[in-house]
């Protein structure tokens, strides 16, 4: 029996909706300068196997895919073969909301979804970020068009804790280390903040982004180790305990580790650092508060960080010379802080999980990426602040997470033909 196109649609809007009927999405809300409606949609149809499957009739399921196409035809805007998806407008009478309920009543579809005008994403939503001073000079907000960092790498910091109820850390934290007890979280070691610096240190790398709360990190996702290095409230930690606690965070899955002590000149750093460099991951130490030259020593295998100003000038404070690897921001640095609030702090100790973030976004972006090659990246694309390249006094200059990211994309090392 011939039966007409039209009959047919009726008969299979009939049957979807009496004998498999569709759960009804969710209310589109628009979020004015974040997700906006267009007046049209994105369609997908179901596949013919799909429809097979609901239906049991291969008959019955091409007269589906015939259906859903015709029922879309007359306000049908443009067509996506590769994926199969049509961008439609929506019809006189019908909002984003009613129309999408509508088709997806007739069972015909697997989406009907507004085709939402968005807006980048470059400048997250937490309330502090327009004081961190620091995102501009690193043009944070520039790499954030690249990309904002994911879980898939760990930053460890070895001092005095994180506070693990902080609202802008407390997801992204992974079981951590005592080393002055000696005792792994997961057997009872205690990881929780004795002081205050580690959590201001662990949110200057990687506060959660995006999130409406607080301040924001170099990376926005990025998984934390605590790795508390001492049981003093006053945070002061034997040198041992500080450098045992990064190799076991390195063993333990951290990719870039840091800390924000004093000691670096002392050689048991390069030590370290040659070991967590044979292990995959990368040691950063910070310069120091004292405004020393550091001129009598290089390390092969640390990274050590120094503090500029928010003119781009060496800190008043920080330490330079020969040692000094890269400078980071370090001067009034707002971030988390012990019992979930906020401070702005300043030192070496604050530029150096800046820097840490910058590292880790670059190897989060493409985790293939050696110690080594992670390294080149970040120092050949610093920022140069005194004498061309590397230089006695500020290394290879400030660092900038965009530029990194930059060539990181780009898959070609700086300075490398």
């Amino acid at each position: 029996m011939r039966i007409s196109l039209g009959l047919s649609c009726s008969v299979l809007t009939l049957f979807w909706c009496t004998a498999s009927p569709q759960a009804q999405p969710s209310r589109f809300i628009e979020k004015p300068g974040v997700l906006e409606f267009s007046g049209m949609m994105i369609v997908k149809p179901h596949s013919f196997s799909t429809l097979v499957q609901k239906t049991g009739n291969s008959a019955f399921a091409l007269m589906s895919q015939i259906a859903s196409r015709m029922r879309i035809l007359s306000n049908t805007l443009e067509y996506h073969d590769e994926v199969d998806e049509y961008i439609v407008a929506v019809p006189k009478g019908f909002d984003e909301n009613t129309y999408s309920e509508r088709l997806m009543g007739t069972g015909y579809y697997e989406y009907v979804i507004p085709n939402w005008i968005v807006y980048p994403v470059t400048d997250p939503n937490d309330p502090l970020y327009p004081q961190q001073w620091q995102h501009v000079n690193i043009a944070s907000a520039k790499a954030w068009d690249i990309y904002t960092g994911t879980s898939n790498i760990i930053c460890a910091f070895t001092d005095t804790g994180v506070d693990h109820l902080h609202p802008d850390l407390l997801t992204s934290l992974v079981p951590g280390y005592n080393s002055a007890s000696g005792q792994a979280e997961s057997d009872g070691g205690d990881t929780s903040d004795i002081n205050g610096h580690g959590t201001h240190v662990a949110g200057c790398a990687a506060a959660i982004g995006n999130n409406l709360i607080g301040v924001v990190g170099v990376g926005w996702n990025f998984k934390i180790m605590p790795i508390r290095v001492t049981n003093s409230p006053g945070g002061s930690a034997s040198l041992d305990d500080l450098l045992e606690g990064a190799r076991w965070a390195v063993d333990h899955g951290a990719k870039v580790i840091s800390a924000s002590y004093s000691g670096v000149e002392y050689s048991t750093i390069q030590t370290t650092g040659a070991y967590i460099r044979s292990k995959g991951g990368l040691y950063l130490y910070a310069a120091g508060n004292s405004s020393t030259n550091l001129s009598w020593f290089d390390y092969p295998d640390v990274v050590v960080v120094g503090a500029t100003d928010p003119n781009d000038n060496r800190a008043w404070f920080s330490s330079y010379g020969k040692a000094v690897d890269v400078f980071a921001p370090g001067t009034d640095i707002w971030s988390t802080y012990i019992g979930g609030g906020y401070a702005a702090l300043s030192g070496t100790s604050m530029a150096t999980p800046i820097a840490n973030g910058v590292f880790a976004i670059v190897w989060s972006f493409n985790p293939k990426l050696t110690s080594q090659q992670v390294e080149l990246i970040v120092e050949r694309s610093c920022d140069d602040l005194g004498a061309k390249g590397n230089d006695s006094t500020y290394g290879w200059g400030r660092v900038n997470s965009f530029k990194a990211l930059k060539s990181a994309r780009a898959g070609k090392l700086p300075g490398i033909p």
